[in-house]
């Protein structure tokens, strides 16, 4: 003979549900706008391939630049010279300086 069981009683989920992190919008300058050999600060592609840097646009004249929602949030970027979109957290920016692969 089966034991019957209720379906509410089935146990603990394995897994809590979590929130997931805010991913946060940034403008990025186009490789047209980037001039070798000049510091900018960003991120470098993490695609092997290219590794070449992912600069911060500059905000507008006159306007705030928005705070921070976390300390360590993440950033969707799409890298203008390769197009290859990944995650890259805000602390780990830093200035780096462009220098273009020849073709």
């Amino acid at each position: 003979m089966a034991i019957k069981r209720s379906a509410k009683s089935r146990g603990t989920p394995l897994r809590k549900p979590t929130t997931s992190a805010a991913v946060r919008h940034v403008d990025v300058r186009t490789k047209h706008q980037m001039v070798p050999e000049t510091l900018y600060e960003g991120w470098l592609c993490k695609n092997a391939a290219c590794g070449l840097v992912i600069a911060i646009a500059l905000a507008p004249d006159g306007s705030k630049p928005a705070p921070p929602l976390y300390d360590d949030h993440l950033s969707a970027l799409k890298c203008p010279h390769c197009g290859n979109e990944d995650l890259y957290r805000w602390n780990a920016r830093g200035e780096h300086k462009y220098a273009p692969k020849s073709a």
